[in-house]
């Protein structure tokens, strides 16, 4: 497993094997443990030197727009789509088509004018622990605000962008008005305050605080594989659902920023993260599921089986986000 601290902001040189005058800045959110092979790669590939600056993707948003066309930064990596449609949006990237992305990348994990391509995934997933919960009983999101579940459920922040991102996925699926009335019952049936990350979800079910969690695929994943006993008992205890109506299916994926000095190479950059061997260091280093077809997942999230991803469009889903915002604000006041 992967094991990193947080810092505010860590900038990686990967020295050049061969003499160049060309240097692609990366500002990336994604932690120096997964980049790093994937920058050393590129290096040995192409003999150009990678400089990566990491930090939170807020703060990476606000450097850029300070910056403007001063900026040295010629790609943005970050997790999530509400990210990377704000960046969009705040005209922090520019379009750039590639025949071999758009080839490879299917066309509901890609912006449809190259703003932003998705190069990994993770599935929002329900879990619950068997026999506290009938099976029947948690088929779908809808049923999170069921009566049955009353003080029965974890989530981490709603306002978190992973909550955000979901509650947009069901706006553009059921429209505002159910999600405001499932949203309603949701939090009716919160066991604690929202609070904690992902994983703090399972262990809370765990240790008895609640019986049913929202959980990104990658979080269990790294639970189930962990060096720590008693995540990999904790997790090893945990069922999973993949609701029935379509799972949700984020991305983590980078855009040309707009003022980039190289935008070729930042295009070639995403290319080379779109290839076969690329595809399976993400896999394999976060357990997360390749947006390329055909790349054989981990090993661990082949034990999660198989599911039917929701089949709108993410560059549709992220537009709704305003929506779920302003849902959630006026329905959550304790978060």
């Amino acid at each position: 497993m992967i094991r990193f601290c947080i810092i505010l902001i860590v900038t990686l040189f990967v020295t050049p094997i061969s003499a160049s005058d060309e240097l692609l800045v990366i500002y990336g959110s994604r932690q120096q443990a997964l980049m790093a092979p994937l920058l050393q790669a590129y290096q040995a590939s192409r003999g150009v030197a990678v400089r990566y600056v990491q930090d939170k993707s807020d703060k990476l948003l606000q450097r850029l727009a300070e910056e403007g066309d001063a900026s040295s930064a010629d790609l943005l990596l970050t997790a999530d789509i509400g990210v990377l449609e704000a960046a969009r949006e705040m005209g922090l990237l520019q379009a750039k088509q590639s025949q071999l992305l758009s080839s490879l990348i299917p066309a509901k994990y890609r912006d449809p004018q190259g703003f932003w391509y998705g190069l990994s995934l993770r599935a929002r997933m329900l879990l619950y622990v068997p026999g506290r919960i009938p099976r029947f009983e948690l088929r779908d999101y809808a049923d999170l605000s069921s009566s049955a579940l009353k003080g029965r459920v974890c989530m981490r922040e709603l306002k978190h962008v992973y909550n955000q991102s979901l509650i947009a996925a069901l706006v553009a699926r059921w429209g505002e008005k159910r999600v405001r009335k499932w949203l309603s019952g949701v939090i009716s049936n919160l066991a604690r305050p929202p609070q904690g990350g992902d994983r703090d979800q399972v262990r809370a079910i765990a240790k008895g605080e609640c019986d049913v969690a929202v959980v990104n695929s990658y979080y269990f994943a790294m639970m189930l594989d962990s060096d720590n006993e008693r995540d990999r008992e904790v997790a090893n205890r945990v069922s999973r659902v993949w609701p029935e109506s379509g799972v949700h299916v984020n991305i983590s994926g980078g855009g040309v920023t707009h003022h980039s000095p190289h935008p070729q190479l930042a295009i070639d950059f995403l290319e080379f993260l779109a290839g076969f061997d690329s595809q399976r260091l993400f896999a394999e280093l976060n357990h997360e599921y390749p947006a390329v077809l055909g790349v054989p997942v981990s090993h661990t999230l082949m034990r999660l089986g198989a599911f039917e991803a929701d089949f709108r469009p993410l560059a549709l889903i992220a537009r709704q986000r305003e929506k779920a915002s302003i849902v959630i604000h006026d329905l959550s006041d304790t978060d």
